[in-house]
């Protein structure tokens, strides 16, 4: 039984495939299109998940998206009545929108250049169910509470419930136009980070800051009960609307935040201008709040399930800062996050939802890794070596991963493009800039040369998972970089480039058995220098991480990167 299914017209278009409730694979649209969160239909993704499963498009079974323009209708049409006059462009924005969702067999036949006679069932899955079996049903948990928490997707914000064997109860949610993620945003973009995904930028900025706003924002965002509130004076998209984009390229959204806003804190920052303490305090503020709130929600989740696991997913759960202090301010004791825990993971639950839920089979796979995406045949990447005009030489695996290892420690940029591309946003291994996390200097050598990063803006570090309580506070996994654990303190001054000011650091655990031969290399640099750890960026500049080897060769010539280790064989200018 084969299963595809698809995350559309919303940010971060994805694919994924599943056989017979096994993932064959899950893969973001940009990788292929070059399109930073690109929010129309995955065509190419949708193409590579055929290929890899080896089928055409006749052998679907059940295909899937994760969206129901049915989902909380008549509160939509209430909420359109009472706001018609001001939102009637919004509205019909909107329903464009939801139109093409309406029949997803004319939209799957148009992208596959083929006639809509597919003998597979389609379905819609409301998308915050989506986000929540896109946790649970492919963790490692057989019952566990559950969290979707996101801006917005089919009404609602916030999603919460329990799942249990292949169940999931829903136990409340929070509906429109009330959403922390949308506050996040529009903080973000006063803060003068306007694009779609620069709210990660405000978390790094947020431990510059002092939470001396922290009144104001909980007058913005009001908590009783286990749920939240905003006070809508401070924002303008459920009365006036904001523009928002969901085409071919990258995801645009207007101003959300309204006068008021302004009259608290100021006048908004532009892109570009200096940051003062003013916007690292409001930073700071709204990160505090943001945790309040969602140690508030858990709190009572915790009360009404009386689990001691937790899956958590939406676009809100890529804050890692507030994932790692779950354990640390909730009754829960294990944190379950999946790679792409955003809207290109909803392709994922969608699989699941329709395979375990729909159709009740049984759950049989844990998804305890994020390398679901293309590798490359060895005969390709020679070809690409070869065809190059560098310096080459063809490695063993243990020459090579002893070679890396030898060229960080001596302080080189290294490239690393090893097996299966990562799904999500996080490099993590597999595609990856490495680096000695030993040299405070990196940092801003790696801005100067490639990554061209804000300064205040952390780089992470990747850690052998058993040497994690020698370096770290907590231990618990964090295998997805979607965790900020605190630093040892007398570990800090040994690995800088890490350590972010606050003394933190997004952390990635890695497993031998999930990525040996990234596992051997940090192996390998720490048997040089002692540290078991390396400063591991994503391989992009600018752009979505390479997914071929020639893209991984185009970044590699065009910016200052020393060394590129592609599949086995090193590459130098």
């Amino acid at each position: 039984m084969y299963i595809l299914g698809i995350n559309a017209y919303h940010g971060d278009a994805s694919a994924a495939i599943i056989k017979d409730g096994e993932l064959i694979t899950a893969v973001e649209e940009e990788r292929f299109n070059r399109k930073k969160h690109c929010a129309g239909f995955p065509t190419v993704a949708i193409r590579y998940c055929l290929e890899a499963a080896n089928i055409s498009p006749d052998q679907l079974d059940h295909v899937g998206i994760s969206r129901d323009p049915s989902a909380h209708l008549h509160k939509k049409i209430l909420f359109s009545i009472t706001r018609l006059p001001n939102l009637s462009g919004l509205i019909s924005e909107r329903l464009a929108n939801a139109a093409r969702l309406l029949d997803l067999r004319q939209e799957l036949a148009r992208a596959l250049a083929v006639p809509a006679e597919f003998r597979a069932q389609f379905h819609k899955v409301e998308h915050h169910k989506a986000h929540m079996a896109s946790c649970f049903l492919v963790s490692p948990f057989e019952r566990a509470a559950i969290l979707s928490i996101d801006g917005f997707g089919d009404f609602i914000s916030t999603m919460w419930g329990v799942g249990e064997g292949a169940g999931i109860k829903v136990l409340g949610h929070v509906e429109y136009p009330h959403s922390v993620g949308i506050v996040y945003t529009a903080t973000s973009q006063y803060l003068g980070f306007p694009k779609y995904g620069d709210e990660g930028k405000v978390m790094g900025l947020a431990p510059y800051g002092r939470s001396r706003y922290l009144e104001q924002f909980r007058e913005i965002v009001r908590t009783d009960n286990g749920r939240f509130k905003l006070n809508l004076d401070y924002f303008r998209h459920h009365s006036e609307g904001v523009d928002m984009t969901w085409d071919e390229g990258s995801p645009t959204i207007g101003r959300i935040f309204s006068d008021k806003f302004v009259e608290a804190f100021g006048p908004a920052r532009s892109a570009g201008e200096p940051l003062g303490s003013l916007h690292e305090d409001i930073a700071a503020s709204l990160q505090a709040r943001l945790e309040e709130v969602s140690f508030h929600i858990l709190r009572q989740l915790h009360e009404q399930t009386r689990a001691d696991q937790l899956c958590v997913a939406g676009g809100v759960a890529f804050n890692s800062v507030m994932n790692g202090k779950i354990p640390l301010h909730t009754p829960f004791r294990q944190v379950y996050l999946q790679p792409a825990a955003g809207d290109a993971g909803t392709a994922v639950g969608v699989c699941y939802y329709i395979y375990n839920i729909l159709l009740q089979h049984p759950r049989s796979f844990v998804m305890e890794h994020a390398y679901t995406g293309p590798e490359f045949a060895n005969g390709r990447i020679e070809r690409v070596v070869k065809g190059s005009g560098l310096q080459y030489r063809e490695l063993s695996n243990s020459e090579l991963t002893w070679a890396a290892a030898q060229a960080i420690a001596d302080g080189n940029i290294v490239g690393w493009f090893q097996g299966r591309m990562e799904f999500g946003p996080r490099a993590l291994g597999n595609r990856s800039i490495v680096v000695d996390p030993r040299r405070a200097e990196m940092k801003d050598i790696l801005n100067a040369r490639i990554k061209k990063r804000e300064p205040f803006r952390p780089f992470a570090p990747s850690i052998l998972e058993e040497r994690v309580g020698e370096y770290f506070e907590q231990t618990h996994p964090s295998p997805t970089m979607l965790m900020v654990h605190q630093v040892r303190k007398e570990k800090r001054d040994l690995i800088p480039a890490v350590t972010h000011v606050d003394g933190s650091g997004r952390l990635q655990t890695v497993s031998r058995n999930t990525n040996p031969i990234y596992h051997q290399l940090i192996s390998d640099f720490e048997q040089l220098t002692g540290v078991p750890v390396v400063l591991n960026t994503s391989f992009n500049e600018d752009e979505p991480i390479v997914c071929t080897p020639e893209e991984a060769l185009s970044c590699f010539q065009r910016t200052r990167m020393d060394v590129l280790f592609l599949g086995n064989y090193m590459l130098q200018r």
